[in-house]
């Protein structure tokens, strides 16, 4: 028991490092970091209009009402006008079931997880931990990082062989973590949210630069920081120097911030429009204006601002081009190009503002080798 109140208590804590995934390190942060000049001075004479690059259409999501990425836009925005009950598993499920192409299956989705948290109760029940408002808490970390029965023995552990998504998305999905036990710093705290969902307990998705990691409060309600990739505890000054947070990205709420479940299920839009444009090569539409100018509603100091300047970027280059201009000096004399810019440019200053930062793919990779290292260390000890 000993071991268990470890987890429990928080006064019984050491302070432990925990090593450190990234959150959708994909093509879209590429595609901000060239449209969204976030410390660049202000455009010249020289500063020349880059055209976005020409994609391939696969499919379209305004083409027909019923198509899984329609489906999923419509259902998540009735949950956040108060339409339908607000429900971040189905959120997940939403988003995933459209990078799928609508191949998923609610009812084997809801089973899996039925089946998860009814071995997570019986933990609760065998240890006698009901009147521990933590006790969900304890064993649902357990149930997905411990070697136990409960689990067969095959805790569930980080992808090392698809971390960037660069064969596939399947460590970023919910639905893949739950039949393969690998999944990333996106898939392993989603999922821990929808259990301690299932099972009543407080946990709340939190957020760095390319990072998604669990915040929930101990036993003498005080804060802790939960890294499902190693399985560890982190303090805030670990993730903000490892994660490059400033504290206007801090202070903000854009990072490290205890999403509430509004802010939870809007950020899944952001996961729909990654995977949009993944599917698509589509970054700018009717669709992806739905869907962020809904999820900024809820949740407006949040990456979907980067989506909202992609799009804002993309109708200023266009219009300019049907005007025959190419430098952003001659749209003076063109009042509708001058406000193109203006709102663009609110928006990048907006990004700015709330301490918006990323890390190169150099650094993604350094941080998975951390966690690589870390955990064959502990596995040593």
């Amino acid at each position: 028991m000993k071991k268990l109140f470890l987890i429990l208590t928080a006064t019984t804590f050491t302070t432990v490092f925990g090593a450190t995934a990234f959150y959708i390190g994909t093509n879209k942060e590429v595609k901000i970091k060239k449209t969204v000049q976030i410390t660049g001075t202000p455009p010249t004479e020289q500063s020349l209009i880059v055209e976005p690059a020409d994609t391939t259409v696969k499919e379209s999501a305004t083409a027909e009402t019923n198509h899984p990425y329609q489906i999923a836009i419509d259902e998540i925005t009735e949950m956040l006008n108060g339409q339908k009950p607000l429900s971040f598993k189905r959120a997940v499920f939403l988003t995933e079931n459209a990078y799928y192409g609508g191949k998923l299956n609610w009812t084997e989705f809801c089973y899996d997880i039925d089946q998860a948290k009814i071995k997570i109760n019986q933990m609760i029940i065998a240890k006698n931990l009901q009147r521990f408002k933590t006790a969900g808490n304890w064993a649902i970390f357990t149930y997905m990082t411990d070697s136990i029965a409960e689990n067969n023995f095959h805790p569930y552990t980080y992808d090392l062989e698809n971390f960037m998504g660069d064969k596939d998305y399947e460590s970023f999905m919910v639905s893949s973590l739950l039949k393969t036990k690998k999944g990333n710093c996106h898939s392993l705290p989603f999922l821990y949210k929808i259990l301690a969902d299932e099972v009543n307990v407080e946990a709340f998705i939190a957020t760095a630069p390319m990072h998604v990691y669990i915040k929930h409060k101990d036993e003498n309600q005080q804060w802790w920081n939960l890294e499902l990739t190693s399985g560890t505890f982190s303090r805030t000054s670990f993730i903000m120097e490892s994660f490059n947070v400033s504290d206007a990205g801090m202070e903000s709420g854009l990072y490290m911030k205890s999403l509430s479940d509004k802010e939870s299920v809007a950020l899944c839009l952001n996961d729909l429009l990654v995977y949009y444009d993944k599917k698509t090569g589509i970054y700018y539409d009717d669709f992806v204006r739905k869907a962020y100018t809904t999820g900024l509603k809820f949740y407006p100091n949040s990456l979907l601002q980067l989506s909202k300047a992609d799009d804002q970027k993309y109708k200023l280059d266009k219009a300019m081009e049907k005007n025959g201009l190419k430098d952003y000096s001659k749209i003076k004399p063109y009042s509708e190009l001058v406000k193109l810019e203006k709102e663009f440019k609110a928006t990048k200053d907006y990004i700015a503002k709330i301490g918006y930062s990323s890390l190169t793919p150099e650094q993604y990779r350094e941080k998975v080798m951390q966690i690589k290292n870390e955990s064959t260390q502990a596995k040593k000890q």
